[in-house]
């Protein structure tokens, strides 16, 4: 039921669209419009700057917009013929070709109004020629024209007559404005001298127009004064001040919040400079509109009531009593200068009867156009209105069967809703049963899933649980029992070599002290037997008997030695096999213990200490030199200790035996002990003494195993008894985790 109450909402919308759409395009019509006026000036001032010229032979003219194979030779009436026609008529020409030959069509007319017809009678074309249009092809053409007669008349159309009341009055005040005085001063300063250098008439039979003629009387109608269009006004007399070797004035936009502020309205000031700087004269743009040319009069005539018009600017010798400003015209346009130049490129000269006619055509051009659009707009608009009172009828026709056809249609859907429902009841019902019976079943069978995942899970875990346990007790109690044994074994045989070693060495010292009486025993009987001998010569027979026994006794003797000393051989080669076993459990001490901090650890003997170099570093050098230069040091006396070359000791006698001490005189010492200080020449003969005891020869630092409570070498049962503690604390260690 919503189609028919949605259908007349989107059928009012469309409507409104249609209605809307000629305003889109009216308004899209008058940017056209606009674009195509500005086009068309741009290449009316192409043709009146000369930029495009209008080419010919003899008394016919060519289109310059024409391409060479559509050009045409026209009088002048047929030129004009045809840029209307294109321009205006023409659907096939683009855009841009029409403002082109709008352009023309402007140019043409502006040429034609400024032709007067002689009292022969004779038209445009035939005051025309075509050497003339080519010739005078330039803004001053519509001003002098020079004729067959070689008389020189000034070239003004007479003037077309404006309904406006307020123009009028405007006219009339112009005419006051343009009454000249005769005796004018035709010395004007210096300085516009060089900006309103009046400009010679490009036509022989014209003198060269000066500011005392051109300020003369003038005898032709205020209507018909040639004035620059956009109106513009010209502002002398600026007051200037030389700074840095250029003039300088205010600015052009406080002169115009000034007027601005008295009513006169411009829409922007113009300060003329040169190479000097400001020239002191400015022109004065305003609207375009007819308020912009009221503004303008009202601001001459302001100047002129306060004496300070142009009359008064030429008529004046010292002008240094304020601002002078008048509406720039025909001569103001001509001028040599600033001011000309400006005035011609961008103005253009035109007298208030053409921008009336212009104005005029404008407007009814737009009235015709407006016209025919509306009456267009009211044709499409009846048959919109046409076409819509058909659709309405239809869609009411067509609304009615719908409607029939929906009900008709809700009829079948409220029958085939209540056996449905009927239907749905039963089977809802049924599902109702069968859902209960499955539900109950279902719980059941997940109560009971859920007890067997929850003890197989159960189980699973706790079995694994003690079989990780397990295995975790047999690897700690295997590596328990390795380390033991292993421990157990180093320790028995460290201690059982001991012992042997021990035993070793008093069979050795009894067998030397056997070894030493035997010796004496020897020699004792190898003296008694010199006796006996040479008691034997003097016929002694028991003597003899006695010596006789004697060297039996030293024979006996000396074997006895011989197989001590066998003895002893053996003795020695089994100790020292022992004594390397031994040093080989050292070396194992050694390593075993190399990064231990205990007070059993391992020192390097003959190694320098870093920290007596460091604090002499530090009271030498600065802060950030002293880490540096101390292990430059340390580095140093590392290398002196390790030169064999170097032996800084003396030999002294203490007693029986020979001692080493260090050489107090020696140089290298005794200049390191001034230079640094005692602690660093401790350290140094501390590491000298060690160095020789332990490796004289090799003269490098040596590990050794070191009793730091008593300062000395570590024997081994201290090594191992420290190895036996560290095991018995790491024991307990463990049991404790397991």
């Amino acid at each position: 039921m919503g189609l028919p109450v949605s259908f007349p909402c989107t059928h009012f919308f469309f409507f409104v669209s249609l209605t809307m759409s000629p305003r889109r395009d009216k308004r899209i019509d008058s940017r056209r419009d606009s674009e195509l006026e500005e086009l068309k000036y741009r290449y009316y001032k192409e043709l009146r700057d000369e930029k495009v010229r209008i080419r010919g032979s003899g008394n016919y003219l060519r289109c310059p917009y024409c391409p060479d194979c559509r050009r045409k030779e026209y009088d002048f009436k047929e030129l004009m013929r045809h840029s209307c026609r294109i321009g205006r008529e023409s659907k096939s020409s683009s855009f841009r070709e029409k403002a082109r030959h709008l352009g023309l069509l402007k140019y043409l007319q502006r040429i034609e109004d400024t032709a007067v017809p002689h009292s022969n009678g004779r038209s445009p074309e035939q005051i025309y020629s075509c050497k003339d249009i080519m010739s005078t092809s330039s803004p001053r053409l519509h001003k002098i024209v020079h004729l067959e007669s070689g008389k020189t008349i000034g070239a003004r159309r007479s003037s077309g007559e404006r309904n406006s009341v307020e123009i009028d009055e405007y006219i009339e005040d112009v005419v006051l404005s343009a009454e000249r005085t005769e005796n004018v001063e035709t010395d004007p300063a210096s300085r516009a001298k060089s900006v309103a250098t009046p400009a010679k008439s490009t036509f022989p039979s014209m003198p060269p127009v000066s500011f005392a003629t051109s300020c003369e009387p003038s005898t032709r109608n205020a209507k018909e004064d040639l004035i620059v269009w956009p109106w513009m006004a010209v502002v002398a007399n600026i007051p200037v001040e030389l700074k840095n070797g250029k003039y300088v004035a205010e600015s052009g936009r406080k002169l115009r919040e000034e007027w601005i502020s008295k009513g006169y309205n411009p829409v922007k000031v113009h300060p003329l400079w040169n190479f000097k700087g400001h020239s002191g004269f400015a022109i004065v743009e305003f609207n375009r509109d007819w308020d912009g040319f009221k503004n303008a009069i009202t601001f001459e005539k302001a100047f002129e009531v306060d004496l300070h018009g142009k009359r008064d600017w030429y008529a004046k010798k010292h002008k240094n009593s304020g601002l002078f400003a008048w509406i720039a015209r025909y001569e103001e346009y001509h001028l040599k200068g600033l001011i000309g130049d400006y005035l011609r490129k961008n103005g253009d000269l035109k007298t208030v009867s053409d921008i009336q006619r212009e104005d005029k055509r404008k407007d009814t051009q737009l009235v015709c156009s407006l016209t025919n659009e509306l009456e267009v707009k009211n044709q499409k608009c009846e048959d919109m209105k046409k076409k819509i009172s058909r659709t309405e009828i239809l869609m009411g026709n067509v609304m009615k069967q719908k409607e029939d056809m929906i009900e008709g249609h809700y009829e079948k859907m409220k029958k085939m809703q209540q056996d449905h429902c009927e239907q749905l009841q039963h089977v809802v019902s049924e599902h109702e049963k069968s859902t209960l019976a499955l539900e109950a079943r279902r719980r059941e069978l997940q109560m009971r899933e859920k007890e067997l995942k929850y003890r197989q899970a159960l189980n699973e875990s706790e079995k694994k649980k003690l079989d990780d346990q397990q295995e975790m007790n047999e690897r700690a109690i295997l590596e328990q029992k390795k380390a033991d044994e292993k421990m157990w074994k180093l320790a028995e045989d460290q201690k059982r070599e001991k012992e042997e070693l021990h035993k070793r060495i008093i069979d050795l010292e009894a067998k030397l002290d056997q070894k030493q009486k035997l010796e004496l025993e020897i020699e004792r009987l190898k003296g008694t037997a010199e006796v006996m001998k040479h008691m034997g010569e003097e016929g002694d027979k028991e003597a003899e008997n006695n010596m006789n026994s004697i060297e039996l006794e030293l024979k006996e003797k000396e074997e006895e030695l011989d197989a001590l000393e066998a003895i002893n051989q053996a003795l020695i080669v089994k100790e020292r096999k022992t004594n390397d076993e031994v040093q080989e459990a050292r070396k194992e001490l050694i390593n075993g213990l190399k990064d231990s901090r205990a007070f059993i650890h391992v020192k390097r003997m003959g190694e320098l200490d870093e920290k007596p170099f460091h604090s002499a570093a530090e009271r030498k050098f600065s802060h950030t030199e002293a880490a540096e230069k101390a292990i430059e040091l340390c580095s140093l006396w590392e290398d002196n200790l390790r030169d064999p070359s170097w032996h800084p000791y003396r030999v002294i006698i203490d007693g029986e035996n020979a001692k080493e001490i260090i050489d107090e005189n020696d140089e290298k010492l005794k200049s390191l002990e001034d230079e640094y200080g005692d602690e660093v020449y401790q350290a140094v003969v501390k590491a000298l003494d060690e160095m020789n005891e332990y490796n004289p020869s090799g003269r490098y630092p040596l590990p050794e195993l070191w009793n730091l409570k008593a300062g000395r070498k570590a024997s081994l049962r201290e090594g191992v008894e420290h190895i036996l503690k560290l095991w018995k604390v790491n024991k307990r260690k463990r049991a404790t985790y397991t």
